[in-house]
């Protein structure tokens, strides 16, 4: 699988945030607060509310946090495509089950 797209450094600067996808996991990087960022990961189809979060993580709003945050999402999405892949009727049951509780 080939590397994905990540906006550079002044993107997150101008306080925007990110949602992206490779495989079968979607991320969201969040707008920054305090110098950080937060990635939400997270196995489709649906959009992340009504998704079951697999990990997050938070890092700097640097060069290097930057590179660090591309190789963690790189693993967690070699981790996801590892993995057998979800049945839709998982994927329905946990958002059956979400919608309830809202």
């Amino acid at each position: 699988m080939q590397d994905f797209y990540l906006p550079v450094l002044s993107h997150y600067e101008n306080d925007n945030g990110w949602t992206g996808s490779r495989g079968s996991m979607d991320f969201e990087i969040e707008k920054p607060v305090d110098g950080k960022l937060h990635v939400v990961t997270w196995y489709g189809p649906f959009s992340r509310p009504y998704a079951r979060i697999e990990a997050e993580a938070d890092f700097d709003m640097t060069e290097e946090g930057i590179g660090a945050m591309r190789a963690w999402l790189l693993d967690q999405a070699g981790q996801m495509e590892a993995h057998p892949p979800r049945t839709l009727e998982e994927c329905r049951a946990y958002y059956e089950e979400v919608r309830r509780k809202s």
